[in-house]
């Protein structure tokens, strides 16, 4: 199954960057996943099986990309669209042209919940109301970050809700569904599927996702487990280096030439490793080992810096788009 992530409309989702462990997860799947580049969007151009907008901000389809992608649809091919919060109005796009065309509108919204969210944070609310489906597969709850709720038509499912405390109440903040010979899912945060703190790493964020493109390109399996999990192990973003191990080898040059007899006189014996050149070896391999880990730890505090002030951005762009949201 080949993917192809968007990267025409100024997408904030990027396979390369903030969304690279979503990408080798599903690399190691066996899926093949590609930047789409090519403008505009034609139906010549679409030669993957399911196509992804990762957030796009700013950016506008053109009619004939829009039929291009119903086109696409219509004749099997899986649509992703995600979102944030403000929707269309708050992005300042058009996504909800291509969507509307199947039933479905991202609502420009914030989803924020006081009492249930992560980092007690409103605007990361907890989704724990999972509708039976193969999205929804080992999924006990979610964390939706800085999303929109999504609208779908009765011939769309609404996969996850929001609590009846959230706000909006009992809204779906994903809806999935067929569309003649293929499938359409709309998701209102695109920080579910990134590689920092609020994102893949959170509660069962990382199965959902995976379902997401298991669903779109037919691969799903098998029937919801009767007891989901509900942490997963954290995914780090960046795999520190590893220490490179020293080489004892000689070259060649250095090598003595092996002796045509076994003359004694040619053979020198062995001396002891005396007791304090044993200690300063030992000495060394403790300094190595030190030096390692420290590398390790500044590789991981570097990565650590990075996605933080990539969470802070994110939420400075998520309040301005809210802002633009409320001031319509």
């Amino acid at each position: 199954m080949k993917i192809f992530f968007d990267e025409t409309q100024k997408e904030r989702g990027k396979i390369n960057t903030n969304y690279s462990i979503l990408r080798d997860s599903l690399r190691s799947e066996g899926l093949e996943v590609e930047v789409y580049s090519d403008f505009p969007i034609s139906e010549k151009s679409l030669k993957c099986d399911v196509f992804v907008f990762a957030c796009p901000d700013g950016s506008k389809l053109g009619k004939n990309e829009i039929d291009a992608l119903s086109d696409f649809v219509e004749k099997g091919g899986g649509l992703l669209v995600i979102g944030n919060a403000g929707g269309d109005r708050g992005l300042r796009t058009n996504m909800n042209e291509i969507l509307n065309i199947f039933g479905i509108e991202m609502i420009s919204d914030q989803v924020k919940d006081e009492a249930s969210n992560e980092f007690n944070m409103p605007t990361h609310p907890v989704i724990n109301d999972v509708k039976e489906h193969p999205i929804g597969n080992g999924v006990a709850e979610i964390v939706i970050v800085a999303g929109c709720s999504v609208r779908g038509s009765s011939k769309m499912k609404g996969i996850a809700y929001t609590s009846p405390a959230a706000e909006p109440p009992n809204a779906p903040v994903l809806v999935a569904g067929d569309y003649k010979q293929g499938r359409v899912v709309a998701v209102g945060s695109y920080r579910l599927f990134s590689n920092y703190g609020a994102g893949l790493s959170l509660r069962n964020n990382r199965t959902f996702a995976m379902n997401i493109f298991r669903w779109l390109g037919r691969l799903e399996t098998g029937k919801t487990p009767s007891v989901a999990v509900k942490k997963e192990t954290k995914i780090d973003a960046i795999v520190p280096p590893k220490a490179e191990p020293v080489t004892t080898e000689m070259k060649p040059s250095s090598i003595p030439p092996t002796p045509t007899t076994a003359d004694p006189s040619t053979i020198t014996q062995r001396q002891p490793v005396a007791v304090g050149d044993q200690n300063v070896l030992q000495e060394i391999e403790r300094l190595r080992s030190e030096i390692s880990e420290m590398r390790e730890i500044i590789a991981r505090l570097y990565s650590d810096s990075l996605g933080y002030l990539q969470e802070m951005k994110e939420e400075v762009r998520s309040m301005l788009d809210y802002i633009r949201t409320k001031e319509g």
